[in-house]
């Protein structure tokens, strides 16, 4: 083998690396926002919306601390989209408005599920 062919394996090898830490890292830090944000809902639904608020703000904070990540590895709009819907969710659990609830979280959760799904492979990302 040529110092060229070895140089070009270990390229590969690192991004192969590289790929599995980023889903791992977007796994993680979705996952962990998915738990405060199922803790949260159900705090919102026995009408508990301070518990709520306190639950939400764990995920809140989780996604911002993983700024050092996110800024390198996401694009852009789906931080600032899925910031936004962070803080709508917020807007809504101070209003103590359950039915606006459900829609908020859905809308956060849609963002993150869509940031999960872009960093992932699947066919239709290779073709």
């Amino acid at each position: 083998m040529t110092k060229r062919e070895y140089v070009a394996i270990a390229l590969a090898l690192l991004l192969t690396a590289l790929s599995i830490w980023n889903l791992e890292s977007i796994d993680s830090l979705t996952g962990d926002i998915e738990i405060a944000l199922s803790k949260s809902q159900s705090a919102a639904e026995k009408l508990d919306f301070s518990g709520a608020n306190a639950y939400l703000d764990e995920g809140l904070d989780r996604w911002l601390a993983a700024d050092g990540y996110t800024h390198i590895f996401l694009r852009h709009p789906e931080i600032d989209s899925t910031a936004d819907a962070f803080y709508e969710l917020k807007e809504v659990l101070m209003r103590e408005d359950l039915t606006a609830c459900t829609a908020a979280y859905g809308k956060l959760r849609y963002h993150l599920d869509s940031i999960r799904g872009m960093e992932h492979l699947s066919l239709g990302s290779i073709l």
